[in-house]
């Protein structure tokens, strides 16, 4: 719809939309923390842009990579905001981590905070692999979070705690700042360009489908599996006599697969529906993620 339709108000009209009650209140809720904290510490418009930037351009990634598909949620954003913290842990981490600034156990609570924050990173990313939850949004957020708030963030001054800066720390400073503002705006443009140069309908890196789903567990066959990273759920066919009976499987491709039935076996049709999945992932030529 984005690209086919010219409906590109849903790059942002998706960011207030959310899949349910549960989804809308886990996410108001991490807002709240992360948004508060940045915004006391950086300010009201620094905290906008590091969310509504990465918002719109974790939005965009999903668009571009899972084109079928539909996003909602203020996760991208709400990841932009995490990877600011990144930035602004990485940016201050001499201060955060100085002996002489971080006294009586501080430092220890500096360690513990980007502990914690490198572990939800790494649990959402792996709720990311299952289907539904999309992980382009999420780490895309987060990237474009990271590099916003590089150009965004207000580092801490080393001269209030009398730390003498270089010159040549002071310009490496200035410049990174500004690599982050370039990279973020240039990241942005040329999604933006793969988003509406193409069919909207076709992924231009299928392969890169697995940083959002991944059929689990891996040791399993594949009509063993708990869940599956296709569009094979959502088949359907028809049942056809002639010249024998068959199943006419309507592939998530596009294509027409039959599938041979045995004759002598009495068909149920309920039985049939939930074997739809099974006889799409063994014929049809192709699945796409789901």
């Amino acid at each position: 719809l984005i690209v086919n339709e010219d409906e590109a108000w849903r790059l942002v009209s998706s960011i207030g939309l959310h899949a349910g009650v549960v989804h809308y209140f886990i996410n108001m809720l991490a807002l709240y923390f992360v948004g508060t904290a940045i915004e006391r510490t950086h300010g009201f418009i620094a905290a906008t842009i590091l969310f509504i930037i990465p918002a719109i351009g974790g939005t965009i990634l999903s668009a571009i990579f899972l084109p079928e598909f539909i996003t909602v949620g203020a996760s991208g954003g709400i990841f932009g905001l995490i990877g600011a913290c990144l930035s602004d842990i990485v940016m201050n981490w001499k201060l955060l981590f100085s002996d002489f600034v971080s006294e009586n156990g501080k430092k220890h609570n500096h360690v513990m905070v980007v502990v914690f924050l490198l572990l939800d990173i790494a649990l959402n990313s792996i709720i990311g692999l299952t289907p539904y939850v999309d992980n382009f949004t999420h780490l895309g957020g987060m990237l474009i979070g990271f590099l916003c708030g590089i150009s965004t963030m207000e580092r801490l001054s080393t001269d209030f705690f009398g730390i003498n800066q270089s010159c040549l720390s002071q310009t490496k400073q200035i410049v990174v700042r500004f690599f982050g503002l370039i990279i973020s705006v240039i990241g942005i443009m040329v999604a933006t360009i793969i988003l509406l140069e193409g069919d909207g309908e076709t992924t231009p890196c299928p392969e890169c489908t697995w940083l959002s789903c991944v059929p689990f567990p891996p040791w399993e066959n594949q009509a063993s599996k708990w869940w599956y990273c296709d569009d094979c759920a959502r088949v359907s066919a028809d049942i056809v006599a002639t010249p024998t009976l068959h199943l006419e499987l309507d592939c998530p491709d596009g294509t027409n697969v039959p599938v041979e039935l045995d004759p002598d076996i009495d068909l149920d049709r309920d039985e049939l529906e939930r074997d739809l999945p099974k006889y799409c992932r063994a014929a049809c030529p192709t699945t796409k993620k789901g």
